[in-house]
Order: structure tokens, then C-alpha cells, then sequence
């Protein structure tokens, strides 16, 4: 995979013109006309791809935007989306921006919005995500519409999108100080991006502009303008092109073997988007919670590396998608932000790490350094030494986050041992149990079986297509230790983690892990396990003392993990609909509802949450 060329998210400064119209100096333009951004937004974008009346008796229509600048043309859309009766189901939208304004610049300039767009503007300002790189994937309007933003240079972030997009809102600061963002390049992303029959329309008309437009594959005309403008563009892609869908038609219910945190998550993200969906797997026969029970507590953290690698990028992205599809959980399976203390990041040092952190610029709600009086301060007790402080980090129960994913009506959870064989129907797959019975035939399958997961597979399949990096997934055993309230090595509210991690207080006691065991028939809570574990722990206290005997209670599970600790999700080769979610290592709680939210958009044809190279480095090989 070809690494990312890291560039730093630089937030756009709040500035207004002498006629009160917010500008750029950066770009030497105005954000919208002096007559206000709404009436551009309808006049132009909405009026200009035919809109409210293409997205009419839909089930979803996709909308895609090369600049998102104040929300306005979004706020717009969304506003006349709602207030259509005949409108589609759900309004998907999916835009660029190089420079997002900062959470207290949108308040600023959305309360000079209409009163009848305050609702809007104000559950948009309550999702506002953190200004760092990468894809951000907002729902609102109780999941019906989806705001889908790329943080970084649209040169850069249109090659990482993927969508059906039905429109284009081609907009930007103009071509004389921005030439960049109507290069051909960037143009030519949309026909990538389009579904057949896509619109587009600007309110930029300059020659070039439109010649670019016509020789990547759009039917250009230009139209009487209006608001200051002489003239706009209307374009619509040739009647060849197109992006379709890959995937086969649907066939029974979507099945997925394994309920563990992979599995449940998938099946979750489905049914509360209306599909109907069987979950597999033996372990259900001692409840939903079985392949978490007695596991009180487990950390969300994130990723560090110098130089913003894969790993790291991707960690970001699952973090921060982890809060927002979760945080609405009832209270007992949702997670709980505590922040994250990181000692000894990928063994750097200090010097480099802080270096690492003034040449990323990310924004410090997502990453800061603090020294050791500061992390003192944060655990309660003296800490060895300074780390890398992440505020979004996180503590959940799995296995009540487990039990609350499976338990929705339109899930079927069966204590079954299952394989698949060839279905009837192309790209079907016939799900039977140990005793030969088919429980479904469906074109849409999840393997979510950890180190089972290859076993489920057909040798003739595995023949046609080898997967020799998941043919060398590692099993390791690990376990956590349960200290009393007593014997709890910290007082503050916040994760440390390092060569073992210690998670916050609670009225319960302290969790602390975890151990590594490459060998074994099972994992089993031990007297040596506790022993490395406080070893480990130890590490980062300046006065490491466990008080008391050596803690007897804990948890053990399997993990499954890769050499290069990335994940696997995506399709097996050559099998469109046959997803493989597997590899989570001690990251599981991250990666699971991104790959979730990966397949959901698969199946759905609704837009990628993840940057096409980084989807990429993650499929089964």
C-alpha cells in the first residue's frame, strides 16, 4: 500500500468583509454572495440538478459536494429535503473541505442563520466533528440523513471517496485563487463517484471549467444566472457511465457467524437500518453476552505514529466512528470518554514523539502531550513519566455492549455450529448446521469467527483464491486482572497504557491487562497471568505497589491478530458479498463498528466511511 502523505489540517480563520460577508484570506474570496448563502445554495445546487423532484419516491439519493465552506448549501438541502413529503427515505450528503471552521466560528455564523433553519444548524453544531485529517461520518435527523465530510485537500480526499452520488454541488473558492480544486484531476473524480444518470451544477462557468467538465464525460450547458452571477453550469453525466452497484441482488436475510464483538456489531448496524439478519454462533446457547461474559471492562483507545501511518489513520477513523454510532446506547453498553494516557508509543522517545505531534498539528481534542506532573494529576497518584494524552479515549462493558447489539427485533440469534456450501443462486451461499440442515440461503454473508474464520470457507474457494496473510493469523490467549477498590493502583478517571494498560476506578474495583500467550488449548485466568500483568503496570508508576495478596479474579479471552496489527474487513476474493471480519487483536471495540459500518455501505450502496486506501490495505489476501 502506498503510504499517505501526511498533510496538516489547517482550520479556516472566522474574517468578514466590509459589506459583513465572511471571507477567506487564505483564498482572497467570499464564502457566499452578499445576498447570503441560502439563496445560491437553492438557486444554483438545488434548482440546478433538478432537485426537490429527482430524489422523489427514492429510498436514498446521494448528493456530493466539493466544498463544504459554512454548511450552508447542505443546511439548505437538508431543510428542503425535510420539508418535501415525496422525498427519499434517506438524504446521504458527502462533502470535501480543506479548511473546516472551528465548532465555535459555525455557532457564530449560523446564528445569523433563519429561525427556520436553527433546528438543523444546531444538531449539525452538536455533531460538528474534531478538526483532524481523514473521512468523518455524521447521522442526524434520527439517522435519515448522513453527512459524510472529508477533512483534507480535495485533490487529495476526492481520490479517497466512494459513493453513488445522484448530484454534484461543485462549488469552492473561485478558480483564480483556488485553481487547485477545479483542476481536471479533482473534476475527474466525479465520474467515479457517480451513479448512472448524475447531475451537476456550479456557479462557477469559467471556459475552462466547463471544457474540463466535458472531456471527463459531463453534457455541459450554461444557464441564465442570477444573485450577481451572468451565468452557472448544469452538466449531466453521458448516458455510458455511471458507478453500479457490485454486489448480487439480495437473497434471504443476511447471515453472520460469530457473535462476538465483529459479529454483533455487524448485525447490529444492519438491522437498525431495516435488514433482517440471522446471527450464528454455539457460544449463544449461554446467552447474547457469552463471548464477553464476565469481562467488566475494556478500554477504546487510539493510535499514535510519527508519521501519521496507516495504523494509526485508521485508529482515528474507528475511534471516533465508535462514539458516534454508540454514544446513543443505553447507558449500560454505552461507552464511557474517560481519555487515554500513552506511555511508550511504538517505543519512541519522548523528544521524537512531541517533535511528531508540533509537525502533525492535530488538534489537541484528539492528541496532546502532557508531562509527568499533568498525567499525575490525571491518574491521582505519581506516574514514571510525561505520554501522549488522548481525551476521546474510552471505557465500555462488552459484554453488555454485545447483548445490546444483538437484542433487536429484527436480529435471530441461533446457538449454532455452522458451514457454508455452494447455494443454489449465483455468488448464494447455503448456511447449514452439523447436522446438514440449510438455516438460510443468502447472497450476503459475514464471517466473524476469529481463528475460525478460514475453516468456514470451502477448500475449493480457498484453492481458487489463497489468503496467505490470513492464513497466518496468530491466536493469543489474554487475560485481565481484577483488583479490589482497595488495592487500585490509580484514583484518577482516566485509561493509562503502555506495556499493559490500568483502567479507571470504579465502585467494582480496577481492571488491569493484559497478558500475551502465543500457546495453550484454552485461556484460563492464572496466578502467573495476575503476576505479569501488575509487572507490566508497573512500568508507568513512580510507586507500583499492589497492596495486599495477589488478586485471584480476572477474565481470559482469545484475540486474533496480524503481524502488521491491521485488521481484516472486506470482501473474500472473487465472492462479492462474502465479507470477512476478522484480525481485531486487542482492538476489537475499535475496529468493530467501522467494519460494520464498511459493509453496511457495501450492501446499502450508501456512501464508504473510510478512505479508499486505507479499504484497501484491509481486504482478505
Amino acid at each position: 500500500m502506498a503510504a499517505f502523505a501526511f498533510e496538516p489540517l489547517v482550520p479556516a480563520d472566522l474574517e468578514f468583509n466590509e459589506h459583513d460577508v465572511p471571507v477567506s484570506a487564505l483564498y482572497q474570496d467570499s464564502y457566499h454572495p452578499a445576498d447570503g448563502p441560502l439563496g445560491q445554495a437553492r438557486r444554483v445546487f438545488l434548482q440546478g440538478n433538478g432537485l426537490p423532484e429527482r430524489w422523489r419516491g427514492r429510498s436514498q439519493f446521494t448528493i456530493c459536494e466539493t466544498g463544504f465552506g459554512l454548511g450552508a448549501s447542505f443546511l439548505a438541502t437538508w431543510q428542503a429535503w425535510r420539508q418535501d413529503p415525496q422525498r427519499s427515505q434517506r438524504l446521504h450528503f458527502v462533502s470535501v473541505e480543506a479548511h473546516p471552521f472551528r465548532q465555535a466560528d459555525l455557532a457564530t455564523l449560523y446564528a445569523r442563520l433563519p429561525e427556520q433553519l436553527q433546528a438543523q444548524a444546531q444538531e449539525l453544531l452538536a455533531a460538528w466533528p474534531i478538526l483532524v485529517p481523514g473521512i468523518h461520518r455524521l447521522e442526524l435527523d434520527e439517522g435519515r440523513v448522513t453527512l459524510t465530510l472529508a477533512f483534507g485537500q480535495a485533490e487529495t480526499m476526492m481520490r479517497e471517496l466512494q459513493c453513488h452520488a445522484d448530484a454534484f454541488y461543485l462549488d469552492g473558492f473561485a478558480p483564480r485563487g483556488n485553481p487547485a480544486m477545479w483542476s481536471r484531476s479533482v473534476l475527474g473524480q466525479l465520474v467515479r463517484l457517480a451513479a448512472p444518470g448524475a447531475t451537476a451544477a456550479s456557479w462557477c462557468c469559467a471556459g475552462q471549467v466547463r471544457r474540463d467538465l466535458a472531456s471527463v464525460g459531463f453534457e455541459v450547458e450554461k444557464v441564465p444566472g442570477a444573485g450577481g452571477k451572468w451565468c452557472t453550469i448544469r452538466a449531466r453525466l453521458r448516458p455510458h457511465l455511471g458507478r453500479r452497484g457490485s454486489l448480487p441482488p439480495q437473497q434471504g436475510r443476511v447471515v453472520v457467524i460469530g457473535a462476538g464483538l465483529a459479529g454483533a456489531a455487524c448485525a447490529w448496524e444492519l438491522a437498525r437500518k431495516g435488514v433482517p439478519v440471522l446471527v450464528c454462533d454455539p457460544a449463544l446457547s449461554r446467552g447474547l453476552d457469552a463471548t464477553h461474559q464476565g469481562h467488566r471492562l475494556a478500554a477504546i483507545s487510539p493510535v499514535f505514529a510519527l508519521d501519521d501511518a496507516p495504523l494509526a489513520r485508521l485508529s482515528r477513523n474507528a475511534v471516533l466512528h465508535a462514539w458516534q454510532g454508540w454514544k446513543g446506547l443505553p447507558e449500560a453498553a454505552r461507552p464511557r470518554r474517560v481519555g487515554t494516557l500513552v506511555f511508550g508509543q511504538a517505543g519512541n522517545s519522548d523528544a521524537d514523539i512531541q517533535q511528531a505531534l508540533a509537525r502533525l498539528a492535530l488538534d489537541q481534542d484528539w492528541v496532546q502531550w502532557l508531562d509527568r506532573e499533568q498525567g499525575s494529576a490525571l491518574a491521582g497518584v505519581p506516574l514514571q513519566g510525561g505520554g501522549l494524552y488522548f481525551p476521546q479515549g474510552m471505557v465500555v462493558d462488552p459484554g453488555a455492549l454485545v447483548a445490546c447489539l444483538l437484542d433487536h427485533p429484527l436480529i435471530q440469534c441461533l446457538p449454532e455450529h455452522v458451514f457454508l456450501q455452494a447455494g443454489q443462486g449465483p455468488n448464494a451461499w447455503d448456511v447449514c448446521n452439523q447436522r446438514g440442515q440449510c438455516l438460510e440461503s443468502s447472497s450476503r454473508v459475514v464471517i466473524a469467527a476469529a481463528a475460525q474464520s478460514l475453516s468456514l470457507l470451502p477448500d475449493e474457494l480457498l484453492a481458487a483464491h489463497p489468503m496467505p496473510r490470513l492464513a497466518a493469523m496468530q491466536r493469543l490467549a489474554g487475560q485481565v486482572t481484577y483488583l479490589s477498590v482497595e488495592q487500585a493502583l490509580t484514583q484518577g478517571g482516566v485509561t493509562l497504557s503502555g506495556q499493559g494498560y490500568i483502567l479507571p476506578v470504579d465502585p467494582q474495583g480496577q481492571v488491569i491487562g493484559s497478558t500475551y500467550e502465543r500457546f495453550g488449548e484454552s485461556a484460563q485466568v492464572s496466578h502467573q497471568g495476575h503476576q505479569q500483568n501488575i509487572e507490566k503496570v508497573s512500568a508507568m508508576l513512580a510507586n507500583p505497589a499492589v497492596r495486599g495478596e495477589i488478586p485471584e479474579q480476572g477474565w481470559a479471552g482469545w484475540r486474533c491478530a496480524l503481524s502488521d496489527h491491521l485488521p481484516v474487513m472486506g470482501f473474500v476474493p472473487g465472492q462479492p458479498g462474502l465479507f470477512m471480519a476478522a484480525a481485531y487483536g486487542s482492538r476489537g471495540l475499535s475496529w468493530s463498528l467501522l467494519a460494520a459500518s464498511l459493509f453496511a455501505a457495501y450492501c446499502l450502496e450508501e456512501p464508504i466511511p473510510l478512505e479508499r486506501r486505507l479499504e484497501q490495505a484491509l481486504i482478505p489476501r
